[in-house]
């Protein structure tokens, strides 16, 4: 019992795709079916029984969790927030294995545990192992990933896989769930998956995301209030109470993502990351422009970019290709630069213009064009 997401490749690989990269190095993905290659596309589909899970719930919740509950010893990525604490409880037995990398979450996880059947495993992440971890999985991967807990999984996953366990349970998607973050169906299959996924298939482990099945997200969406999904995460705080969890569960404030633990702003990282760009003939990644500022962890996606180019791409480029890629990388500018500008004028036109005059201005234009 059990399914995943699977990344279906198509096409012919003619050269780099200079918008997927500024949106990888913007938002932190581009969009399906675009990869990081001209006339090379993706697909995302979904493998084992993923539709049998309705044939074994009543209600979506907490029913469709249920349903996927694992036979046998498994690992779990346990960070002490909402949703892997509710996993935790539900799949809770003796021959569990929860892995916790030590941070800020760090006694939520060990109040939780003190009173769970399975054994909890902490993990101190130093600035020396986490440049290590990330050189060994970064190229490796089937494409870039965007934020540096991708590496945080593939130690966590590495633990598990030394305790004997081949399947790792995680919480990924849960904020789409109850809140927390603005994560819909698609963003969910294009990015977060891959965290996990990733890192486990290059150990040879299966993976489990329970909270990643569409009848939890469908009905959060629908059944539950806006307040209850708001970023504090009501529901699942609320559910967590009657689950009779630590009040250091409980009570804890949902803040912006902890899972950096310091590594984000660490200097010895920093500094090994901007090296590795300054070294290569990549450097052009850090001219792009951008009209508001990036999504979080960009020198980790400019690093992470270029180790991925370097393997995947080219090693090398010749003094032709670094000046038509620095060029592309000023069109690209240009061209995002132009849509912000647009975006921003057809804000402003739908703000202080009635439709019923934007529609008849339309109508103006296309007649005119007819004409």
């Amino acid at each position: 019992m059990g399914w995943t997401f699977e990344r279906v490749f198509y096409g012919n690989k003619n050269g780099l795709d200079f918008k997927s990269i500024w949106d990888f190095l913007m938002r932190g993905y581009y969009f399906i079916p675009r990869t990081l290659f001209r006339d090379y596309y993706r697909v995302v589909v979904r493998v084992g029984d993923y539709d049998a899970v309705y044939r074994r719930i009543q209600k979506p919740f907490p029913d469709a969790i249920e349903a996927q509950r694992p036979n046998g010893k498994f690992a779990l990525h346990l960070s002490g927030g909402f949703d892997s604490a509710i996993l935790a409880k539900l799949y809770d037995r003796p021959e569990a294995d929860y892995i916790h990398l030590t941070g800020p979450e760090s006694p939520k996880a060990r109040a939780l545990a003190a009173m769970l059947q399975g054994t909890l495993h902490e993990i101190q992440i130093t600035p020396e192992r986490y440049i290590q971890e990330a050189e060994e999985i970064i190229c490796r991967l089937p494409e870039p990933y965007p934020f540096e807990d991708i590496v945080y999984a593939y130690i966590a996953s590495k633990k598990a896989k030394e305790l004997g366990h081949s399947l790792i349970v995680a919480g990924d998607g849960g904020d789409g769930i109850f809140g927390g973050a603005h994560i819909g169906p698609y963003c969910r299959k294009a990015l977060i998956p891959w965290k996990t996924i990733d890192p486990n298939r290059l150990l040879g482990l299966e993976t489990l995301q329970p909270f990643q099945h569409s009848a939890l997200y469908a009905w959060s969406k629908v059944m539950l209030d806006p307040t209850q999904t708001s970023r504090d995460k009501r529901f699942a705080q609320e559910y967590c109470r009657q689950l009779g969890m630590p009040e250091e569960v409980v009570g804890q404030k949902k803040g912006y993502w902890a899972g950096s633990l310091g590594i984000r702003t660490n200097d010895t990282v920093l500094a090994h990351m901007a090296a590795a760009i300054d070294d290569s003939d990549y450097t052009w990644v850090r001219q792009f422009e951008f009209p508001s500022p990036p999504y979080a962890d960009l020198p980790f996606r400019q690093y992470g970019l270029v180790k991925w180019l370097q393997v995947n791409y080219k090693e090398r480029l010749d003094a032709r290709e670094i000046e038509e890629c620095r060029e592309q990388v000023v069109r690209t500018n240009a061209a995002e630069r132009r849509r912000a500008r647009d975006a921003r004028v057809q804000g402003i036109v739908r703000r202080y213009c009635p439709g019923s005059v934007i529609a008849a201005a339309q109508r103006m234009r296309d007649k005119m064009r007819r004409e």
